[in-house]
């Protein structure tokens, strides 16, 4: 069921009718629960058993393990309580993946199967392991009943594509009554309508035209390759940020308060704080659950980036099954630990008065912006493009651009391009307009216009919705990370 839907509005609208005439907690929460189940099964059918399997193992094991007095029992339940969901998703996600080099190496073809991947299953499980190691450690009690864990896995709004929750954000809230207060209400509509706007006005008017170029890149020009790098990656935000946007404000109307997942990650001056404000809650959960303990940054050097590299090789493979996205997570390794050589270990320019002075002006901040995002499109680049002619193609006519141009159209893009740069830079150079621009693009915009008067955050709301109806595409396509 997807949020872009007339499916879920009416889905959504019941269940606040519903749950505002429940006036005990407990049925309140059970209610919660099944209409979540529901809304899984409405998409994915019998898959919805899988769901219910992950909670009950990871639920199971986890309070085994955290009411185990001998290490190694303890041990033994942390151990089954990752593997055994470990498998189930590499069975759905990876299983034909591995077994076609597998099939070249012997030498022998075998029949790839016909696996669908479960709506979701990257993300309740990666909030089912981490109830699990939290438990192991000590860091978190259990839930309270297997109901209150069955919903913190289970709960609509960021069940197919998240914020990843971790418990100890969302078991305590679970002890208030759900209650609908109007400035609950304001906020998560704000954010519901902005979410959709970003998804439907913006993604996915943009997607057409980055699957027209990727459909068939061989041939095109390096200026229509780098357009349509820049397109994607403001599809790829609009349309993930926005569903996490509808998430958070699905749950702030019925009182819950979801992570951010978001922090204006194009704006950000370096590889290493781009990813601090992008999937944050991925982020985390890696740092945490795996850097960490592989030793992180505290056994040297080498092995920081041996750490680095393992890490994001394995946060591509999560994003999916092919190689594109292994390569996209070494590529983002690489590049992470090429900051961290550079910055940190060589410290280049750290005592030089006069560099230093450029850089933290409005233009060095535009030029290390732009740097950055030249590296994290680049990216985008290898995330998008899954066949490896076309994205060796599509490497090189990104990096070295051949300034060839076979129609108008490219050089009304080119001259564009450098004509927004120039205007960037010439606003960077006064430092008072720098300053106030700044504080308008840094401004939380959204809790603003959700703690407005009520008159005239209907009139933004009315003219937001306007908006959408008037610029929705004919077709409404699925958000990106479904998929993952």
């Amino acid at each position: 069921m997807q949020f872009n839907s007339l499916d879920f509005i009416i889905f959504l609208n019941v269940l606040l009718i519903i749950i505002c005439c429940i006036k005990k907690r407990k049925y309140q929460h059970i209610f919660l629960l099944f209409s979540s189940w529901f809304f899984y099964w409405y998409t994915s059918n019998n898959l919805l058993l899988l769901l219910i399997f992950i909670t009950f193992i990871t639920y199971y094991c986890g309070n085994k393990s955290y009411f185990a007095k001998d290490h190694k029992i303890k041990k033994f339940y942390l151990a089954i309580g990752t593997i055994v969901p470990l498998i189930v998703l590499g069975y759905f996600k990876y299983f034909n993946f591995i077994l076609s080099p597998f099939s070249m190496i012997i030498g022998q073809n075998f029949t790839l199967l016909e696996i669908v991947l479960p709506i979701g299953i990257s993300f309740y499980t990666f909030q089912g392991l981490s109830y699990v190691f939290d438990l192991y450690r000590g860091t978190l009690k259990p839930a309270e009943s297997l109901k209150e864990y069955a919903l913190f896995i289970s709960f609509f709004p960021q069940l197919v594509a998240g914020p990843i929750v971790r418990a100890s954000e969302f078991l305590p809230q679970l002890k208030n009554k759900v209650i609908i207060t109007p400035e609950n209400f304001q906020f998560g509509i704000t954010l519901i309508l902005w979410g959709l706007f970003k998804k439907v006005v913006i993604a996915d008017n943009i997607a057409p035209i980055v699957n027209i170029i990727f459909d068939n890149p061989l041939g095109k020009s390096s200026i229509i390759i780098i357009f349509a790098t820049f397109l994607f990656g403001i599809q790829i935000y609009c349309d993930f940020s926005g569903y996490t946007d509808i998430a958070i404000g699905i749950a702030r109307i019925l009182g819950f308060r979801l992570p951010q997942n978001f922090l204006r990650p194009y704006l950000t001056q370096n590889p290493t704080e781009f990813w601090h404000r992008w999937h944050i809650t991925l982020g985390r959960f890696i740092r945490d659950y795996l850097y960490i303990p592989l030793g992180g940054n505290r056994k040297g050097h080498v092995r920081t980036y041996i750490n680095l590299n393992v890490t994001w090789l394995i946060c591509g493979l999560w994003h999916g099954a092919a190689w594109n996205f292994v390569l996209w997570g070494g590529y983002h390794g690489i590049l992470l630990s090429l900051h961290k050589f550079l910055g940190r270990d060589l410290k280049i320019g750290i005592n030089n008065h006069f560099l230093n002075k450029c850089l933290q002006s409005y233009a060095g901040l535009l030029t290390k912006i732009l740097i950055t995002q030249y590296f994290v499109f680049l990216g985008w680049l290898i995330f998008r493009v899954g066949n490896p002619n076309n994205l060796l193609y599509c490497l090189e006519k990104y990096i070295c651009f051949d300034f060839s141009f076979q129609s108008t159209i490219e050089y009304i893009i080119f001259l564009g391009g450098l004509f927004v740069v120039l205007i960037l830079y010439l606003i960077s150079i006064n430092e008072k307009v720098s300053s106030h621009i700044t504080h308008i693009i840094s401004y939380d915009w959204i809790e603003y216009f959700g703690q407005m008067c009520l008159r005239r955050w209907f009139l933004c709301a009315i003219l937001l919705i306007f908006g959408i109806i008037l610029f929705m595409p004919s077709n409404n396509s699925e958000f990106i990370y479904f998929a993952f």
